[in-house]
């Protein structure tokens, strides 16, 4: 998490291997050694970032973990660490951008384990076959701008709000 500490205080071009190994209390090597390129620094960083900060769990009940998804999404994205992963994930690409590609990949992975959840889900009879892009743009979309305007803290009834407004909304497609 030091990286991300960095990131959030120096931006992304601000991050220095040496200041990681110092504030990682390791030596310059050893930093050089484990990432010996940034890409494979922040493609770390990022997935330990997603499995520890926002987890999609399986209760076995989709409006719960959905729930618990979006909530720990928006309290992750309170933090100084959320801020600095939402910096690395918005970076736009070039045609050298590695970085980028990093974001992308690990958007790819969680996007593809939110679908075997769905999935699940769908096979449960807890949802209509869905998208997961679709679904965590409907649920995600909402939190960002709920962060970004800060009126109040985002509480777990808002996220549980938003995604039965989804999962209705998911429903009423189905019907139709």
């Amino acid at each position: 998490m030091a990286a991300l500490e960095i990131v959030a205080e120096s931006g992304i071009d601000g991050l220095q291997y040496e200041e990681l190994a110092s504030r990682a209390q390791v030596g310059r090597a050893t930093v050089y050694r484990r990432w010996p390129n940034r890409d494979d620094l922040f493609r770390d960083v990022l997935t330990h970032f997603a499995e520890t900060a926002v987890r999609i769990e399986d209760t076995g009940d989709i409006v719960r973990d959905l729930t618990y998804f979006l909530h720990s999404f928006a309290e992750a994205s309170v933090t100084s660490a959320g801020r600095a992963v939402l910096q690395i994930l918005l970076r736009r690409a070039d045609g050298r951008d590695g970085l980028h590609r990093v974001g992308v990949e690990l958007l790819d992975r969680r996007t593809g384990e939110l679908q075997r959840r769905l999935d699940r889900a769908t096979e449960a009879g807890q949802l209509p076959p869905a998208e997961a892009p679709f679904v965590n743009m409907m649920l995600v979309g909402p939190v960002q701008w709920f962060v970004l305007r800060r009126e109040r803290p985002f509480e777990l009834s808002d996220a549980q709000t938003i995604v039965e407004l989804v999962v209705a909304g998911m429903w009423r497609e189905q019907a139709s």
